[in-house]
């Protein structure tokens, strides 16, 4: 997301969010009965919430029959998470994801398997990436 503001998501923008992403574009009232939690929200809090997420880049609209509008996602799963995880990272480890990984490792709540298989990911992320994108990564640094 390079040049563009980092979004602050919520926990209530984030469960709308995998609605969307599970379903696709919805009404208000769609979304409404696919919402996680006790109790149904009122219409206007749920159409307020996406307003705002609207605002914040999150969600668009497209109107639908009638005159209700459908709301899509305008970010995937993948940069949500890495938004919510940069700042988890920032805020409670000063940005550091070797405090970070230390941390599950010294709670043990990071298996020496789930470790390997971390590491696994990381060498083939490594591989996978193009001669020009390491050439540039190692001019920048």
């Amino acid at each position: 997301m390079a040049g563009r503001k980092e979004i602050a998501i919520t926990d209530r923008q984030f469960a709308v969010l995998e609605v969307l992403w599970e379903r696709g574009p919805l009404s208000v009232r769609q979304l409404m009965k696919h919402l996680p939690g006790k109790g149904r929200q009122p219409y206007t809090t749920v159409l307020g919430m996406l307003q705002n997420m609207e605002r914040a880049g999150l969600v668009t609209h497209d109107e639908a029959a009638g005159n209700a509008y459908e709301y899509r996602p305008l970010i995937d799963k993948k940069q949500a998470t890495g938004t919510l995880l940069d700042d988890f990272v920032r805020r409670f480890f000063r940005g550091s994801i070797e405090a970070l990984l230390a941390g599950l490792v010294d709670s043990e709540a990071l298996s020496p398997a789930e470790l390997k298989d971390i590491e696994r990911r990381f060498a083939q992320a490594e591989q996978s990436k193009t001669p020009t994108a390491s050439k540039r990564r190692k001019k920048n640094e």
